[in-house]
């Protein structure tokens, strides 16, 4: 299972049997374990895997970006997150923190990148296009692998792509410039900054000094 917590990757839960686009580099730019922008209480208001009948409800990201707090409950957040000219993209990781692979034995390893945005009190994360990514690598206007493909897929099924778009740094940075249309038009999730009070607990009576003082033993009988 990929971990990157609720708040980021809802859309993210199980990446066998799903389409998966790899890049053998992360793009040139800095790397970091934390966006800055991140930090604080998000709700989530979009989502193509969120339960529509669920109330929404904060998630907290900690300040150092590893951990998010889900209904009191924390789950790590295993990410990095790359600002390049290309964009700002961040690296989902799998549970064991090595890097996916597609291929026979695993031949072709890269990095699983989602773009991201972060404006004001919003935050919108847009997955792979993988279908124009497989289009690119089929016509040769990237180098890279894809295994082979069925001519057609069984009705009610949707087709699966794995990818492996091959580059340096400074190749993959230039490829997702030139390439936007590698990532999808429309944000996968979209967050907003919860800038509500946090609700503070009533303090007990021990705290105020009111709690009941003990009676002399006369009037307890």
């Amino acid at each position: 299972m990929r971990v990157l917590s609720g708040l980021l990757l809802p859309c993210l839960l199980l990446l066998g049997g799903c389409s998966s686009s790899l890049f053998e580099s992360l793009p040139e730019g800095t790397v970091s374990t934390c966006d800055p922008a991140l930090p604080g209480r998000w709700i989530v208001i979009e989502s193509e895997s969120a339960n529509q009948n669920a109330m929404p409800h904060p998630l907290e990201v900690a300040s150092d970006c590893r951990t998010v707090i889900d209904q009191g409950q924390p789950k790590p957040i295993q990410a990095n997150f790359v600002h390049s000219r290309a964009g700002n993209f961040v690296e989902a990781l799998n549970d064991s923190g090595k890097l996916d692979c597609v291929g026979e034995n695993d031949t072709y390893c890269g990095h699983f990148l989602l773009r991201y945005e972060i404006r004001g009190d919003q935050m919108r994360l847009y997955m792979p296009d993988h279908a124009r990514i497989s289009e690119a690598l089929a016509q040769g206007r990237v180098k890279g692998f894809q295994p082979p493909q069925p001519e057609q897929v069984p009705e009610g099924q949707n087709r699966t792509y794995r990818n492996f778009v091959a580059g340096s740094p400074a190749q993959i940075a230039r490829i997702l410039r030139r390439h936007p249309e590698f990532f999808l038009a429309q944000p996968s999730t979209v967050l907003v900054r919860d800038t509500s009070p946090v609700a503070e607990l009533a303090p007990t009576p021990a705290e105020t000094g009111d709690a009941p003082k003990p009676q002399p033993e006369a009037e307890r009988q």
